[in-house]
């Protein structure tokens, strides 16, 4: 270790010269380096200001070339002669011309881009610029500088100030580039216009001539592509607003001004009943069809998107001729008159507001189709007249594709439209819910008033007497009011009645209706509501007619007693009944009836759902279990009804008898009357009204009460019965103990003592009425009341038998 720093030291003396001569090495291939790369930079300069400038070359060509394009099209858009009549033949207008003015879309388009990118490219090279200064403003200072990588971002300052001279060059020419955007829109914008026209007038003199064999096909197909070529280079520079805006200024609004007006809308009928409304749209539809049908079905095949699907309505076209240009006019045009808008939307009278909805729905549910469906041609002639002389070159023309799913895509686009949106703001929809739901009541309300003045069986019913034998005889209502409230529940699914976007409120309207019925029927069970009684009042008046005609005699009612109808068995077992059938309807028939109004299953109906098939029957669902839950108040009624009411009612009827059980004994007592051979007569009495009840209605009772209402009635019966036996066996039992010393009278009777008698005659009572019991299907053993009065009476059946023998 002694010698270790001396022979270090040595060492590194004998390491400095080569040293020397290594770092001169490098310092001289560093220059060598330095000098490659600057040249190899001097070289990737020249060559990209070559490829620029071939670039910017290329670039004031095109520029030129369509500016020398738009010059003699009219002055870059100033307008030549020829432009501005409007009334020229399509043969004017050359194929050639038409796509320069498409081609020089594309060059403003592509100058433009080359614009913006070599904006952005500017951009970010300042910015990066920038990043680097703060960052060596806030590093501390470093030796290497003499790195390749210093080298090469000196090069590429070089290649950035190549750049910015591509940039400064093209910024010279943006406001050439602008100037050239907006001529070549003005030109592409006039000549459209110009095609329009000629098509229009191309259309009016085929109609005016009425036939149609003189149609030009080559000249229409020619107009249809210069159009095509029109619309697809403002489309390119974003004109798609543009285009359709003049398509419905020169095509469309023509139309619209010389078929709308309130005489045409009131054509046919009263002033402000709109009786000409769907007629009108009809005729617009039409017309525009004609006019403009193949070049509808040619721009929706050229800007459709294939690959979208029909849910998504919101990917828009560039250029969307069916949503605005044909329905945003339209739109506006009933919007914007304040006369015709009243008289469309705001009537004031149910039904004219009802037929003007409708029209309209069926207008806006049609439209696409009736706009982008292809006509029946002759193409055997068309054929024809394509071959001419050089051959059929009719496979080589631009055929639009318009299949089912195109047209449901731009109906979707219809519906989505903010216009649309706020089109069907328009319309007072609550207001017309108050006015048929007010008619609904009124009419419910008359009949019910009519029930309780002259009884259930009042005649309410003042629909179409088809709809009343249709209700009898299906679903099997009885009852007027019943045949009047499902008519009335019935009447709001029907088409001149329902509007779609109201389904909610006529299905809450229903549950009301039916819930002012079920009152109604709650209040008379509960004994709030009396019938008849206005015996001064309506005897001394007539009243109006129940289907409110004019011209009729009143009908004279005469008044009736008042009186409960909950007392009356009748009255609970057929409105039970009435119920009952209300109660299924509610859960099928009514709800197919609403479910074919609201997701019908034709597919022509179909269309003017605007839902999808999940939502169809989401929306069936919904309205099912909303029929469902108004329907689960009506059997508490029913159940209250039966075994309640008309419970309490016939025990109360069949319970008069038995005060005749008292009378037995005193038949017997000391009369000196021979022993009984057959049943008291008022037996046969005591289930004479249950028998007569269950006679009459047995078929009509509902079948969640099944048989426990006869068990309820004469057990109880039964129970009360047993009780006065029981009371009268005591009673007998005490007579005998006091009479026990007087046994010549038990000698003088065959040998029966006056008890005795009572109680054969007793037993031959239980007999007589077990045997009516059993006659109403009721199982006697199950009855308490009878094994009771078995018990009390068994004893006298010695009796019988000792008499019998």
């Amino acid at each position: 270790l002694s010698t270790l720093p001396p022979d270090l030291s040595t060492l590194i003396d004998a390491l400095d010269p080569l040293l020397a001569e290594v770092s001169e090495y490098e310092r001289e291939n560093w220059s060598e380096l330095q000098r490659l790369v600057s040249l190899g930079g001097a070289v990737r300069k020249a060559l990209w200001r070559s490829q620029f400038g071939v670039e910017c070359r290329e670039i004031y060509g095109d520029l030129c070339g369509a500016e020398k394009v738009l010059l003699a099209d009219g002055g870059g858009g100033d307008g030549s002669e020829e432009g501005k009549d409007g009334d020229c033949a399509a043969g004017d207008y050359e194929l050639d011309r038409v796509n320069s003015l498409e081609r020089c879309a594309y060059t403003a388009l592509f100058l433009l881009q080359e614009l913006q990118s070599s904006s952005s490219q500017v951009s970010a090279m300042t910015g990066s610029a920038a990043a680097l200064t703060a960052n060596d403003g806030n590093e501390a200072p470093t030796n290497n500088n003499n790195t390749l990588s210093t080298l090469l971002s000196a090069n590429d300052s070089d290649i950035n100030g190549v750049i910015i001279e591509k940039s400064r060059f093209l910024m010279k020419l943006s406001p050439r580039i602008r100037k050239l955007e907006s001529d070549t829109t003005k030109a592409l914008l006039r000549t459209l216009e110009e095609l329009l026209t000629s098509i229009r007038n191309n259309a009016m003199e085929q109609h005016n001539e009425n036939d149609p064999k003189k149609r030009d096909t080559i000249s229409t197909d020619n107009l249809l592509l210069m159009v095509g070529s029109c619309l697809r280079g403002l489309a390119l520079l974003g004109k798609g607003a543009e285009a359709e805006s003049a398509f419905a200024r020169v095509a469309i609004m023509p139309i619209i001004r010389s078929k709308i007006s309130m005489g045409k809308l009131d054509e046919g009928g009263s002033r402000g009943e709109c009786a000409g409304l769907f007629f009108l749209l009809d005729d617009i539809a039409n017309t525009i069809a004609t006019m403009y049908g193949a070049l509808l079905r040619s721009s929706e095949g050229m800007f459709t998107h294939d690959d979208v699907a029909v849910s998504n309505c919101r990917v828009s076209m560039e250029v969307d001729l069916v949503v605005s240009g044909v329905w945003i006019p339209i739109a506006t045009a009933l919007m914007a008159d304040p006369g015709i808008r009243t008289a469309i939307f705001s009537p004031g009278i149910a039904n004219i507001l009802q037929a003007n909805y409708s029209a309209l729905d069926t207008f806006l549910s049609e439209l696409a189709g009736n706009l982008l469906k292809a006509p029946q041609q002759d193409h055997s002639e068309e054929k024809t007249d394509l071959e001419s002389d050089f051959g059929d070159f009719s496979h080589l023309y631009y055929q639009p594709k318009i299949t089912a799913n195109s047209i449901e895509r731009a109906q979707s686009r219809l519906y989505s439209h903010p216009t649309t949106i706020d089109f069907s703001k328009k319309w007072n929809l609550p207001i017309y819910y108050q006015l048929r739901f007010a008619e609904f009541c009124k009419r419910l309300d008359k009949a019910l008033e009519h029930v309780r003045n002259e009884g259930w069986q009042a005649d309410v019913y003042t629909g179409e007497e088809n709809n009343n034998k249709m209700i009898r005889d299906q679903l099997g209502f009885e009852l007027p009011i019943f045949i009047e409230l499902y008519d009335v529940l019935a009447s709001m699914w029907r088409s001149n009645i329902f509007l779609r976007p109201l389904t909610h409120r006529f299905l809450r309207g229903a549950v009301q209706l039916i819930g002012r019925v079920l009152t109604f029927i709650k209040d008379g069970l509960d004994g709030n509501i009396e019938f008849g009684g206005n015996n001064n009042e309506v005897a001394a008046a007539t009243t109006e007619t129940l289907d409110d005609k004019e011209g009729e005699p009143a009908e004279t009612v005469a008044g009736i007693p008042a009186y409960l109808w909950n007392s009356r068995i009748e009255d609970l077992a057929v409105v039970s009944w009435e119920l009952t059938i209300l109660e299924t309807c509610m859960t099928h028939d009514y709800l197919d009836v609403v479910a074919k109004t609201v997701c019908p299953v034709d597919a022509e109906s179909r269309k003017n759902t605007h839902n999808a098939n999940a939502e169809l029957e989401e929306i069936k669902s919904i309205s099912a279990d909303v029929l469902l839950e108004s329907s689960q108040e009506i059997s508490p009624l029913i159940d209250s009804s039966w075994n309640k009411l008309i419970v309490d009612n016939l025990i109360t009827e069949c319970c008069v008898p038995l005060s005749a059980v008292k009378g037995v004994a005193a038949t017997y007592r000391m009369t000196n009357r021979p022993p009984p051979t057959q049943a008291s007569p008022f037996v046969a009495t005591i289930l004479r009204p249950l028998k007569e009840f269950d006679n009459s209605y047995s078929s009509r009772t509902p079948p969640q009460i099944g048989e426990e209402w006869k068990y309820s009635v004469i057990g109880t019966v039964a129970d009360r019965y047993s009780i006065a036996v029981e009371e009268l066996i005591a009673t007998v039992k005490r007579t005998e103990e006091a009479l026990k010393s007087r046994k010549t009278r038990r000698m003088m009777a065959g040998g029966m003592s006056d008890g005795e008698k009572v109680k054969l005659q007793l037993f031959l009572d239980h007999k007589e009425f077990k045997s009516h019991v059993e006659e109403l299907g009721v199982d006697s053993e199950r009855v308490a009341g009878l094994l009771k009065l078995k018990e009390l009476t068994e004893e006298a059946q010695a009796y019988e038998q000792t008499q019998a023998s």
